[in-house]
């Protein structure tokens, strides 16, 4: 029924990175229906955090289609990603941000003792289960240059100069001196 979604943070009743998530809503719908016979919402107007968690950090997920959306307030506590296992998978496509997510499931179940996991494509790093990584080598951040979905906080961060891309293989990885996860609810 509703075949894409979005992940929106809210801290302390403020909407974070709202102009990111409606140009990928915009284009989501485009690339997934066509250009015509959609109805494009502001996911600014829609967004109505319910009273009770006015002062928390807030997971708001808006499920959509070309007519409706459905939408879904979450409290959020921040987890720390230390540990990821490498994962090799060469026919994943997650170009669009997908509700369903059996194949990434099944990618993170094979994670074993690690926090998450770093999907290999092709011999290129590109993204773990639910979000794109950043690589620090000194004090530079580094994006891969092949992320599956081009999320919305790397977009931000890329755009403000805080992190670049690079190309980044798997025999790369032990090059950098730290790796993190990025996504809506986790910055830099």
């Amino acid at each position: 029924m509703f075949p894409l979604f979005e992940t929106i943070a809210i801290e302390r009743g403020k909407i974070q990175n709202i102009e990111y998530h409606q140009a990928r809503y915009e284009r989501s719908l485009r690339q997934f229906y066509g250009k015509s016979a959609v109805n494009i919402f502001n996911l600014f107007e829609l967004i109505q955090v319910p009273l009770h968690l006015q002062n928390q950090l807030v997971r708001c997920r808006i499920d959509y289609n070309a007519e409706s959306t459905q939408i879904q307030y979450f409290e959020y506590t921040r987890k720390i990603y230390r540990t990821f296992q490498p994962i090799v998978c060469n026919e994943i496509d997650y170009s669009l941000k997908y509700a369903n997510r059996d194949l990434l499931n099944s990618l993170l179940a094979q994670r074993g003792k690690y926090d998450e996991i770093m999907i290999i494509k092709n011999g290129k790093v590109t993204d773990c289960s639910i979000g794109n990584l950043i690589f620090r080598q000194g004090n530079q951040w580094f994006t891969p240059d092949t992320p599956l979905l081009a999320g919305t906080q790397r977009e931000k961060l890329l755009q403000e100069g805080k992190i670049k891309e690079a190309t980044i293989y798997a025999q790369d990885i032990e090059k950098f001196d730290e790796i993190r996860l990025i996504n809506a609810m986790n910055g830099l």
